[in-house]
């Protein structure tokens, strides 16, 4: 049996009048599968459209690699810390977090991914994708309904904190925002309980 296919209902920003074909999320795993990209190929889907991950530089990756590190630390039994490992946001996004506090048992994603209501706190690194990361990535995980969202901004040497979210589309967004800035200490939150802070000078590099 056939499947109709469903362009975007927009034309492209680009005023081209060309319409871009969107994706599903199983239509991107059978790419995937059937070894349509290298394997050093970086990219993930963000409402439908693939979109290639930007080149990680070693500030990034030391700060990536100590949030996880003090994450672990603290959360409790049922929950794990992931890093830089793929989500599914609904039927057209499937973007890979820098780091995201999933709930567990760990054994049940064996052959899936977490979904929406399995991320209880999702971290992107940003040095110059602080655009992406602010804009387009901030309201598709506000519109997941990820309760809290944090930005390691590294030019800023400050971790911008986003909670309460709410919305649709692209006009999702979160209500509270809180900067803490070099010297300060940010409250780990989960599921509304602070378990812990991490300073924000062991996070930067």
């Amino acid at each position: 049996m056939s499947t109709e296919v469903k362009p975007a209902v927009s034309p492209p920003e680009t005023g081209t009048g060309l319409v871009p074909y969107r994706l599903s999320v199983k239509q991107f795993l059978k790419m995937i599968d059937a070894g349509v990209f290298p394997d050093d190929a970086r990219v993930e889907l963000i409402r439908g459209r693939l979109v290639t991950r930007m080149t990680k530089n070693d500030p990034h990756n030391f700060a990536v690699d100590t949030l996880v590190r003090l994450l672990r630390a603290l959360v409790e039994p049922g929950l794990f810390v992931r890093e830089e490992k793929s989500v599914v946001l609904g039927a057209k996004s499937r973007p890979e977090p820098d780091v995201a506090v999933v709930r567990g048992p760990r054994e049940s994603y064996r052959s899936r991914g977490p979904e929406m209501g399995d991320l209880a706190l999702v971290a992107e690194v940003s040095d110059s994708s602080y655009r992406k990361d602010r804009s387009p990535m901030w309201s598709l995980y506000a519109e997941a309904g990820v309760p809290v969202y944090w930005i390691v901004n590294l030019p800023k040497k400050r971790i911008e904190v986003f909670s309460r979210p709410s919305g649709a589309a692209r006009s999702a967004g979160y209500g509270d925002t809180e900067n803490f800035e070099a010297g300060s200490e940010v409250p780990v939150v989960i599921d509304g309980i602070e378990v812990g802070k991490i300073a924000v000078n062991d996070v930067l590099p």
